[in-house]
């Protein structure tokens, strides 16, 4: 299955280092939305969007921690 326009623009936008996007292709591999779901990628480009100055993503990960591997796992 290949990916879909919103996706590609989605990616395309992340990569050219825009933090909203960043954010929003975090999330749609976190829900598995438009993609197949992967917690490494969702945490890589939250932390980008995050590092960047993006507010939601700086909140996200307030509510995760991360292991060595860049795994997500909800705080009890």
């Amino acid at each position: 299955m290949g990916k879909t326009k919103k996706m590609r623009k989605l990616i395309k936008a992340a990569k050219m280092g825009k933090p909203y996007a960043m954010y929003q292709l975090g999330i749609c591999y976190q829900l598995g939305r438009e993609c197949q779901q992967d917690m490494n990628k969702a945490s890589a480009w939250i932390v980008c969007a995050a590092e960047a100055g993006y507010a939601p993503a700086i909140e996200w990960i307030k509510d995760y921690t991360f292991d060595d591997t860049a795994s997500v796992q909800a705080e009890a």
